[in-house]
């Protein structure tokens, strides 16, 4: 794979889970126009998975209780969705103002959720998380053409 970046884009979505629809809109529109149709699936997946989660830490962030409360009190704050293409591949980041590191879980079969992050793992070639200057957290998968 090319380490080159050759193009990149973001988008603001409402901390609401409607937008995982738009979000999926989104990136099947952004890898088409890349050409880059045969990652849509497993980007569109990705993408659903971690704006769900960033939906969560969002709504969880307006809390008095959690610790990104004081930076972002009073602000509103909405997750956004990042692509990148390097060389064949997709970068996909999604940001949230809450400082929460994500963690794989392995749930019991009968609990309802918690099994984003293995969908994630199983489908990403990487994935991992960093913390922007801005505050808040940025998820992030690399999806690659399969050789």
């Amino acid at each position: 794979m090319k380490t080159s970046l050759t193009r990149r884009t973001y988008t603001a979505l409402p901390a609401d889970p409607r937008s995982v629809s738009i979000a999926r809109t989104y990136v099947t529109r952004i890898l088409a126009d890349w050409r880059r149709a045969e990652l849509t699936d497993d980007t569109q997946l990705i993408a659903s998975e971690l704006l769900t989660n960033a939906i969560k830490a969002t709504q969880n962030a307006h809390k008095p209780n959690d610790p990104t409360y004081a930076m972002f009190a009073g602000y509103d704050c909405h997750p956004w969705l990042g692509l990148h293409q390097v060389g064949d591949g997709v970068v996909l980041e999604i940001w949230d103002c809450n400082r929460n590191p994500p963690k794989l879980r392995a749930p019991e079969p009968w609990e309802l959720g918690g099994r984003g992050l293995q969908v994630i793992n199983n489908l990403a070639a990487s994935w991992g998380y960093r913390w922007p200057n801005t505050g808040g957290k940025i998820v992030w998968a690399i999806l690659a053409v399969s050789p």
